[in-house]
């Protein structure tokens, strides 16, 4: 059995989790599969997916990671409008720091096992669904495999 359903958010800015525990939870349970795997997709490249525990602590630790990664202060060709010709948006922000954070830091899914009906996450363990970017209107997807 394969479930599928995509979730909409309005995310409040750079390093905003959205905590989606709850939703895979109920996605899995709905879904009558009792054996299998359920997969967490952000299909932006300036959000990311993580299994973590979602204290304001980690959250401070990963954003000095993605300061030492890549400043919000520095110099990208990516955000240089004046030379940059492709994959150009209507209204883009400047957004390099985030997108290299999701190639380096960042992960774009989490696969989680389902055992007797339930994620199989360990104790703290959340689903977070983070902006890497800005403010703005987002989807994740969660798909729910399995008998």
């Amino acid at each position: 059995m394969i479930v599928y359903e995509e979730f909409e958010t309005k995310t409040g800015g750079r390093l905003d989790a959205v905590d989606v525990t709850a939703e895979v939870e109920e996605l899995v349970r709905s879904s009558g599969v009792t054996s299998g795997s359920v997969l967490v997709f952000s299909p932006h490249t300036t959000c990311c997916v993580l299994v973590a525990n979602g204290s304001g602590q980690m959250l401070e630790a990963l954003e000095r990671s993605m300061e030492a990664l890549a400043p919000e202060d520095g110099y990208y060709e990516h955000d240089d409008f004046s030379i940059r010709t492709e994959n150009l948006m209507d209204d883009e922000p400047e957004n390099a720091p985030a997108h290299l954070v999701n190639v380096f830091a960042g992960k774009t899914s989490e696969v989680i096992p389902v055992v007797d009906s339930r994620p199989a996450l360990g104790t703290n363990q959340h689903v977070l669904f983070v902006e890497l970017c800005s403010s703005r209107l987002r989807r994740y997807c969660i798909q729910v495999l399995g008998v």
